[in-house]
């Protein structure tokens, strides 16, 4: 069995109460602390149990504590009124504290895009830093250039510990190209992720344009259209208009007829499987859980990851209702 820092760090050290107090979080934390279910679980547990696995902290230099892994148990402990917590204390440099913080809250259970967006730009410009990136410059970045030359080995070492390939690294690395609105409706999943990535390559005030359309007439987006957008901007300007009768076009058809016949039946394009197949009726189920703007494409991306990760084990039918607090390394 292969430990991951996280592991190592729980395995080699031993742990001391630490003030809350005198912890502050990380800097540019990707990850949000939110009050949803699972953090009322994890307050919960924590009241019932108390906090079984430590949080990973790093001194500073004014003599406070930086959090590296455990901002949700620490945030659960001052819900809970607690005035200490146990902690590994470790000496680490800049990079290793954003390669730990990165590993040790990308195995979450919920997570935004853009949360796995960020901690991905973040773990690639600290291995970047770290000399990691054999042959490459100490000072890359996320340009659209830059990304695109990337060695596969190189993303799929990002992705370790999230299960997530190298392509599908590069494809969040593309949603950081994404300007503020447009990103909040990937993570409101009223754009499809691969949708999202094929926005990212629209210049900024091209999206400003998007964005400002899409709240006049909101309506959803598929990757195919997401595609036709950017195959336009790459040669024109991206007007409102431009955009209406790429959205027209698509939409509407050639016809009353060719419409009618969308309204019909679903399109081969869009069907899971052929119709009076037995598996055609699976094929409906599954297209109730994603919106309109949600291509064939997609749904499969996300379905194949999903089984993908149930096979592995990363994904578990049923949990403990402490089980967030038990064996979460956030």
């Amino acid at each position: 069995m292969i430990l991951t820092p996280f592991e190592e760090i729980l395995g080699q050290d031993e742990s001391t109460e630490v003030a809350l107090g005198q912890i502050d979080g990380f800097p540019g934390h990707p990850f949000q602390v939110r009050l949803d279910e699972d953090m009322e679980k994890l307050i919960e547990s924590i009241g019932q149990s108390g906090v079984i696995v430590p949080v990973i902290l790093r001194k500073k230099q004014n003599g406070r504590y930086e959090t590296i892994a455990g901002h949700r148990r620490c945030a659960a402990c001052r819900q809970l009124g607690i005035d200490s917590i146990p902690a590994v204390i470790r000496e680490m440099s800049e990079e290793e504290a954003v390669l730990c913080m990165v590993d040790s809250n990308i195995q979450r259970t919920c997570i935004l895009p853009s949360e796995k967006a960020k901690a991905y730009r973040m773990k690639m410009e600290a291995l970047s830093k770290q000399g990691d990136r054999k042959g490459a410059d100490a000072s890359v970045s996320t340009s659209r250039q830059v990304v695109g030359k990337w060695k596969k080995e190189t993303a799929e070492q990002i992705g370790t510990g999230a299960g997530d390939s190298g392509r599908q690294v590069q494809r969040y690395l593309r949603l950081n190209e994404l300007i503020p609105g447009l990103l909040e409706l990937v993570d409101e999943k009223k754009l499809a992720f691969l949708t999202g990535v094929e926005l990212s390559y629209l210049s900024a005030e091209q999206q400003e344009e998007l964005l400002r359309y899409l709240q006049e007439k909101p309506h959803g987006i598929s990757r195919k259209q997401a595609g036709q957008l950017r195959q336009s901007a790459e040669t024109e300007s991206l007007t409102p208009e431009q955009i209406g009768r790429i959205f027209t076009d698509i939409y509407s058809g050639k016809s009353d007829k060719t419409e009618q016949k969308k309204k019909s039946a679903v399109s081969g394009s869009d069907r899971f499987f052929d119709k009076g197949t037995e598996l055609q009726k699976l094929g409906e189920e599954i297209r109730m859980y994603f919106s309109e703007g949600y291509s064939k494409e997609d749904i499969w991306e996300i379905l194949k990851q999903l089984l993908e990760k149930w096979k592995n084990g990363e994904i578990k039918l049923e949990q403990k209702a402490d089980a967030e607090n038990k064996i979460s390394l956030q």
